[in-house]
């Protein structure tokens, strides 16, 4: 039988950040009153409650190089985002004097639920805020549980019949998990990430092929997905599904086994990169 390969990239885009240093008192006053202020917001109609902002000290330490630079500037830090508003203030010597003035102007982003984190740094009577939501979801894990846990999503997709582009599939048959070509997912992630490039084929060469050629896999098809800048399994599945070539990998009868894996690196253009590599074997 001949060895078929297939392959398809998603690149997602997304706000990135990061940052580190130790808050003043002044700072750390300040982020106490705005999670006062969620806990119980007065004063902005229709706002709700909200949970607590955790103090991010990288978040603190941005410093805005200029015009349309946040997210070079956020990613100079090391802290990658998926939702991010930065808010100056003047005029304003205490925390207790920069609050009322948020409470004024800012009310809503202040007690708004897309975001997680805070930084707060002050200059006089200066203020930067970096409010953000990290691009990584809380519940991720590590390499292994998110790339079973693609596995799981992948065969509830295929347990259904799907159009992807012009293409209409049957529904079909789950995938097994493979650990070799899970390796051969997380070594590609990992490349990506350490060398910040978005890719099928490394700098200089290698490919899928041969990728699971040195994990031992012997394999009549093999193919691969790959995706940047999601932040959780189910913003790339949704990537993937809605692009035609990746559901067409994911919705392939031929296959019958799949490993994935995803690798981070905040200082890398995309930040979080992550692999399927799909295969029937010889």
């Amino acid at each position: 039988m001949p060895r078929l390969l297939a392959f398809s990239l998603l690149l997602t885009t997304g706000l990135l950040a990061d940052v580190a240093l130790a808050a003043t008192p002044e700072e750390a006053r300040l982020v106490s009153l705005i999670n006062a202020y969620r806990a119980a917001p007065q004063g902005c109609p229709g706002v709700r409650a909200a949970a607590p902002l955790a103090a991010d000290s990288r978040l603190a330490a941005v410093r805005l190089s200029g015009r349309d630079r946040l997210q070079s500037d956020l990613r100079a830090a090391g802290y990658q985002a998926s939702a991010v508003q930065v808010i100056m203030l003047a005029g304003a010597p205490t925390a207790q004097a920069a609050m009322a003035g948020l409470r004024q102007q800012y009310c809503r982003p202040l007690a708004s639920n897309d975001y997680a984190q805070i930084g707060v740094s002050q200059q006089g009577p200066r203020w930067q805020l970096v409010l953000a939501r990290p691009v990584v979801s809380a519940g991720l894990g590590d390499w292994q549980t998110a790339g079973k846990a693609v596995l799981a999503e992948v065969n509830r997709a295929r347990a259904q019949a799907r159009t992807c582009g012009t293409r209409r599939f049957a529904a079909t048959a789950p995938l097994r998990w493979n650990p070799a070509l899970a390796n051969a997912a997380l070594a590609h992630s990992q490349d990506m990430a350490g060398r910040d490039y978005f890719s099928h084929t490394a700098p200089g060469g290698g490919t899928v092929a041969e990728r699971v050629a040195k994990q031992g896999y012997g394999w009549t098809r093999i193919g691969e997905n790959i995706a940047a800048g999601a932040g959780s399994v189910a913003q790339a599945m949704q990537g993937w599904l809605a692009s035609p070539g990746h559901c067409a990998n994911l919705m392939n009868p031929e296959f019958t086994e799949m490993g994935a894996a995803y690798a981070l690196n905040p200082r890398s253009t995309h930040s979080l990169y992550w692999t399927q590599v799909f295969g029937r074997p010889r």
